[in-house]
This record gives C-alpha cells, sequence and structure tokens, in this order.
C-alpha cells in the first residue's frame, strides 16, 4: 500500500508540472489562436485583393477618360430569339414572397437579371449593398421597381445611394462588372462605330459615379469639364 500511495504521489507532481510548464503553455495557447489567425489572414487578403483592384479599376478609368479613342466596340451577332414566356417569376430572399412580373417590362428585366448582378458584386474592388425589395410585391414600398445599391466610396468609404430603374439603366449596370482595364467591348448586336469616344465618357462617369463619391472622383481627376 505504501509504494502504491508513493508512485501515485509522483505521479501527481508529475501532472502538476507539466501542468504549469510555460512551455507547454505557450503551446497551449499559440494553438487556440490558430482559428483566428486564419480568420485575420483571410480578412487581410481580401482588403489586399479590393486595393489591388481599385487601384487597377482607377488607373483603367483615367486611361479612359485620357484615350478614349483606345477603346473599340464591337457588334455581336443577332440571333432570332424564340417566343419569350408572358411573365417572369421573382421569389423574395427577404420574405419568400413570389411575384410575378411582365417579361418584358423593366422589372422583368431586372427579375432576369438579378441573380448575374448578386454574384458579381463581391467581386467589385468597393463595396456595393444589393437593396431589391422593390421587386416584391410584399415588400416594395414604391410603385416604381427598381434595384438600389448602396456604395462605399472606395477612396473615403463615404456611402452614397444610387438605382437602376430602366433598360438603359440595366445596360450601363453592366459597365460596372466588366474586367478592367478593357480595350475591346461587346456592344451588343448592330453596326455602331468602332471607336466611340461619347460612350466612353459615358462609361467612365457612371462606373466611376458607382464606386466613387463626388469629391473624391475630383480628386482622382476622373470628372469631365461641364460644357457651357
Amino acid at each position: 500500500m505504501k509504494k502504491t500511495s508513493k508512485l501515485a504521489g509522483v505521479a501527481m507532481a508529475t501532472l502538476m508540472a507539466v501542468s504549469n510548464s510555460p512551455a507547454i503553455a505557450g503551446e497551449q495557447a499559440s494553438g487556440a489562436s490558430c482559428d483566428d489567425t486564419a480568420s485575420s489572414g483571410e480578412a487581410v487578403g481580401v482588403s489586399g485583393d479590393r486595393a489591388l483592384g481599385r487601384q487597377k479599376l482607377i488607373d483603367a478609368l483615367k486611361s479612359m477618360k485620357n484615350e478614349p479613342e483606345k477603346i473599340e466596340f464591337h457588334s455581336a451577332m443577332c440571333y432570332k430569339m424564340a417566343m419569350p414566356p408572358a411573365t417572369v417569376d421573382y421569389t423574395c430572399p427577404g420574405c419568400g414572397n413570389n411575384t410575378t412580373h411582365q417579361y418584358s417590362s423593366a422589372a422583368g428585366e431586372m427579375v432576369r437579371q438579378i441573380a448575374s448582378v448578386r454574384r458579381s458584386l463581391p467581386n467589385l474592388p468597393v463595396k456595393i449593398a444589393l437593396d431589391e425589395t422593390a421587386l416584391c410585391s410584399k415588400c416594395s414600398k414604391s410603385e416604381r421597381a427598381a434595384l438600389v445599391f448602396t456604395s462605399e466610396c472606395g477612396i473615403c468609404s463615404t456611402s452614397f445611394t444610387w438605382k437602376t430603374s430602366n433598360s438603359n439603366d440595366l445596360d450601363q449596370l453592366g459597365w460596372l462588372f466588366l474586367d478592367y482595364p478593357v480595350t475591346v467591348i461587346n456592344d451588343g448586336p448592330g453596326n455602331g462605330p468602332l471607336q466611340n469616344p461619347d460612350k466612353v465618357k459615358a462609361m467612365v462617369e457612371f462606373v466611376s459615379g458607382c464606386t466613387f463619391c463626388p469629391k473624391c472622383i475630383e480628386k482622382l481627376q476622373l470628372s469631365y469639364e461641364k460644357q457651357p
């Protein structure tokens, strides 16, 4: 019995020594923070990618503003489309309500593009949030359909809101999701001019207006002189 008690005492002493060891404690603390370190690294990576993307966007927009003739617009082949359906259904991600829109209406066109817009927004070099509640008959507070965006300025982080409410706005929205810098742009069906400085100007104004606040647009020298 005495021998057994003595062994038990030695084992207990060894356990206490290991528990109080600074080296072991340090390893345990380090292990507990692995997840935090990984999360921090991911956040820094995303932030760094966005910063690089913002600079690429700024350089591209400046180049387009200063040398619009370098941008070429190419027309795509025009194919005869099958008869589209009369309506298109929209399921609200907020309340789950289903709303039916006319296929050819502005709201119908927004519904047909909404999935692509949702996928593209997180890949932009600035933070832009989407409010699509105007497409829902239950959540909407407006009689007119629109996609409402809230941007965080890529320079000063000021928040500002803008929206798309018609077919022309939706066409311009596609400019925001291009992979800048660009030299050739698909201009859709038709036989438009190869160079179109006025359209390049419209692109620069639209994209800069979606990603930077008015003050920062001035600082970045992306604004155009106002015509008298």
